[in-house]
Parts: structure tokens; C-alpha cells; sequence
């Protein structure tokens, strides 16, 4: 979204009262009625779901400034996802009427928000093809990419990531036990193509992280 149309956006929200979560506190949970749309100012939240079986998997890590959940606004699709403070986070929230006669006349307000549901779609596709073709540690390498363009400060080549994901949380990204994450993160530390240092992540080149994802595929040739 646009500047412009995030200020618009923001500028409807400061009407609400501010509120505060705690790293690990539940915003919304799966098949609960959300109490409003949410505007994310400060912080990370995660979006994800749990199998029968127990194990979570983070489908979206959302970041200033985002808004949510979008698609139960715009068309009362039940919500089946947990929502959950990844960082301490400040978000305002709306009454989803209020949000939908805001938006309703301001085509091309819509039309931004619409990109951005778009754009998160089409990188969800992208993410399930790894889940369903490739084996964890190229899952960990896309995992890596993602947290790295979504989340990183460029300077030059080289990328800082200044939130630490922990293992869990690159499990949880890829759907994996932790301490299979923890394997492929050895390997990949090992090797130069990652480093944690203190709480923040860092790459020296996103070329050679791509290029080793390529070379890590399989091949379908038959």
C-alpha cells in the first residue's frame, strides 16, 4: 500500500483506542468472531493454524503497518486462524462496520488492499509448493529468503535481520519439529550462508541464499 493510502487508513484508526499485547498473547483465535478489524502499528504478529495432531504452522507473519482479518471483513468469511503477538506489539481496532462503510466509497483505497491480499496469496502459493516438493532444508532455505526480504535492513549486499526467529519460530514457518529446523539452521551457519549474532540474523549475500536453493531442488526429470 501506498503511503498516501496507509496515512488515510491510519488516520480512521487514531479515532480508536490504542491497545497493548505482550509477546505470545492471543489477539484473535481460529473460529472465534473477531471482535474488529485490527491495524498493526508497532511490533510483529503471526498468523497460523494447528493440526489435529497438534503441530503449528505460521502461515503469515504480519508487520507495520497491516491490517487484519481482511478477508472476514470484506466478506464475513469465518475467520480459522490464530492471531499472536510474535513481538510486543501496538495495534488499534475498529468495529468492522465502521471499517467497511469507511473503505466501501474509496475505490481506490479497496484497490490497495486488494494488491495486498493479492500479493499475500500469490507468496502463499510459492511457500505451499516448498512445503509440498521440497525437503527441510530447502524449506528452511525459502524460510530464510522470506524472513530476509520481509523483515531485513539493506546496506550494500549485505542483510540484518534485527528480530531474532528462533528455531521454534523457523519450525513453525516451515513445518517442522524444532529440532529439525535446528539441524538445517547448523548447516546452513556452518557454511556461511547465515549468522546469528546476539538477537539479530544476518547474510552476506541473498544471491548465494537463492543459489543454493536452486542448487538444493530436486529434479523432476524422469
Amino acid at each position: 500500500m501506498t503511503d498516501d493510502k496507509t496515512r488515510i487508513f491510519k488516520e480512521f484508526f487514531s479515532r480508536f483506542t490504542l491497545r497493548h499485547y505482550k509477546q505470545g498473547e492471543t489477539l484473535i483465535r481460529a473460529d472465534d468472531d473477531p471482535q474488529g478489524i485490527f491495524c498493526l502499528t508497532t511490533g510483529y504478529v503471526r498468523q497460523y493454524t494447528i493440526s489435529k495432531s497438534g503441530m503449528e504452522l505460521t502461515l503469515h507473519i504480519l508487520q507495520p503497518t497491516s491490517y487484519f482479518p481482511m478477508v472476514w471483513a470484506i466478506n464475513g468469511t469465518p475467520n480459522v486462524y490464530y492471531f499472536e503477538a510474535l513481538t510486543e506489539v501496538e495495534i488499534g481496532r475498529a468495529p468492522r462496520d465502521e471499517v467497511v462503510a469507511f473503505i466501501k466509497n474509496k475505490p481506490d483505497l479497496v484497490f490497495a488492499l486488494m494488491s495486498e491480499l493479492l500479493e499475500d496469496y500469490a507468496e502463499s502459493l510459492l511457500r505451499i509448493e516448498h512445503l509440498v516438493f521440497s525437503d527441510a532444508y530447502r524449506r528452511v532455505i525459502s524460510v530464510l529468503l522470506y524472513i530476509a526480504k520481509h523483515f531485513g535492513e539493506t546496506a550494500d549486499d549485505h542483510v540484518t535481520v534485527k528480530h531474532r526467529f528462533t528455531h521454534q519460530d523457523i519450525a513453525t514457518l516451515v513445518g517442522v519439529a524444532r529440532e529439525t529446523a535446528s539441524i538445517e539452521m547448523a548447516k546452513l551457519t556452518k557454511s556461511g550462508l547465515v549468522r546469528l549474532v546476539d538477537h539479530s540474523m544476518e547474510f552476506d549475500s541473498l544471491q548465494k541464499l537463492e543459489a543454493e536453493l536452486l542448487l538444493a531442488s530436486p529434479s523432476f526429470e524422469t
